[in-house]
C-alpha cells in the first residue's frame, strides 16, 4: 500500500536556472506514476510520487503533498480564498509542484493550495510566476500558491535561519518582505538531516495581469524601470521602510534582493538565506555587514530620488524616536549618516 511502483516515467529537461547571480544546468526531473492506491495522508503514503534530479541533489514529494504546520482556509471550506496561515497542528494539502529554481541553499518549487486544474504531472521547466504582490490593494490570483524551499543537508541550518528570520521580521510587522510559514526545521521525508520551508508570497520577475483591472506589469530589480511619479516613490518609501525596520530589530542581510511592481511601485524582498542577527553595540565584523546592507540599500535608489529617499529616511527614524521602542542605537545612526546623508 505504501510502496512505490512505478509504471511509467516522464522525463522533463530542464532549463537553465539563475539564482542568487548563481547560473547552472538544472538537470532533469522525473514523474513518476505510482501504481499504490493509498488515500492516507501521512508522509510516504501516496498514489504517486515526483522526482527531480538536480546538480545539487534530489528531490521528491508526495502527490498531492501533506506540508504539516500550515492551514489552508480552503480545506475548511472556504471557497473565495485559500491563504495559508501558520498552524502547527494542521497540514495543508499542496498540488501541482512546479519547478521554480535550485541553488546552494536548496531547490524552490510553487504549490498550488487548490486542487483546481489538477494536472496528472507537474512541470519540470523554472516557471514564470506571476505576481502575488498586491496590486491596488488586490491580490491576484497567486495568492492561492505557496512556494516550497527544500534544503541540501549542508545548508539544513541556513534554511532553517531564513525562515526564523523571515518570522522574526513578521512577528516585529517589518514591511514589504516575505513570509516563512509553519516550523523553520519542518522535516523532509525522503531523506535525514534536510528540511523543508513554506514561502509566500510566489512571485517572478516575469510579466504577469493584474487581478483588479487586467493592466500587464512586470516585477524588477531596478527601480530605474519603475514607472516614474507615484510608483517610483511608493518602491522608494518601501526600501526605507523595510532597511529602517530590519534595523530595529537588529537584523540585516547581505546581497538584498528587491522584486519591484514597474506599474505600481510595490516592493517585496525576498532570500533571506544570508541575513543574520546582530548585537547592540555591534561587533567589528557585525559593523562591517551593517554597512554593507545600508550601502547595498542606497545603491537601490536612482541618484535623482536620494533627496526624496533622505527625507523619507528622516521621517521613518523621527517616527521611530517617537515611539515607545527610542531612537535607533548611535552606532546605527552613524552608519546610516555616513552612508544616506550628504
Amino acid at each position: 500500500s505504501g510502496t512505490i511502483s512505478p509504471a511509467t516515467a516522464t522525463i522533463i529537461n530542464i532549463h537553465p536556472y539563475r539564482d542568487g547571480g548563481a547560473i547552472g544546468n538544472a538537470g532533469s526531473a522525473t514523474t513518476i506514476r505510482a501504481s499504490s492506491s493509498s488515500s492516507s495522508s501521512s508522509y510516504g503514503d501516496h498514489s504517486s510520487r515526483y522526482e527531480w534530479n538536480l546538480p545539487n541533489g534530489k528531490v521528491q514529494f508526495e502527490r498531492p503533498l501533506k506540508f504539516r504546520g500550515i492551514k489552508s482556509l480552503q480545506d475548511d471550506g472556504a471557497s473565495s480564498s485559500s491563504l495559508l496561515q501558520t498552524d502547527y497542528s494542521s497540514s495543508a494539502t499542496l498540488w501541482n509542484p512546479t519547478f521554480l529554481g535550485s541553488g546552494g541553499s536548496g531547490a524552490v518549487f510553487s504549490f498550488s493550495t487548490s486542487p483546481d486544474n489538477y494536472d496528472s504531472q507537474s512541470s519540470g521547466s523554472p516557471s514564470s510566476k506571476g505576481t502575488a504582490m498586491k496590486m491596488n490593494g488586490q491580490q491576484t490570483n497567486n495568492d492561492k500558491e505557496v512556494a516550497i524551499k527544500v534544503s541540501w543537508k549542508r545548508s539544513r541550518d541556513s534554511v532553517e535561519n531564513e525562515c526564523s528570520i523571515l518570522q522574526n521580521l513578521q512577528k516585529n510587522r517589518v514591511p514589504h518582505v516575505e513570509q516563512c510559514l509553519g516550523r523553520p526545521n519542518n522535516p523532509y521525508p525522503y531523506e535525514d538531516g534536510r528540511v523543508m520551508i513554506a514561502l509566500t508570497p510566489v512571485i517572478s520577475s516575469s510579466s504577469s495581469s493584474s487581478s483588479n483591472n487586467g493592466i500587464i506589469s512586470t516585477t524588477t530589480s531596478d527601480l530605474t524601470n519603475v514607472k516614474s511619479g507615484q510608483p517610483q516613490s511608493n518602491a522608494v518609501k518601501s526600501v526605507v521602510e523595510t532597511m529602517v525596520g530590519m534595523l530595529k530589530v537588529g537584523i540585516y542581510t547581505v546581497d538584498v534582493q528587491p522584486l519591484i511592481n514597474t506599474e505600481t511601485g510595490d516592493t517585496l524582498f525576498i532570500d533571506f538565506t544570508e541575513a543574520k542577527r546582530f548585537s547592540t553595540p555591534p561587533s567589528a565584523e557585525e559593523e562591517s555587514g551593517l554597512v554593507g546592507f545600508c550601502s547595498e540599500m542606497f545603491v537601490l535608489i536612482p541618484d535623482s530620488l536620494k533627496d526624496e529617499a533622505g527625507e523619507y529616511l528622516r521621517a521613518e527614524l523621527e517616527k521611530l524616536s517617537n515611539g515607545e521602542e527610542g531612537p535607533m542605537s548611535e552606532k546605527i545612526l552613524d552608519i546610516l549618516e555616513s552612508i544616506w546623508v550628504d
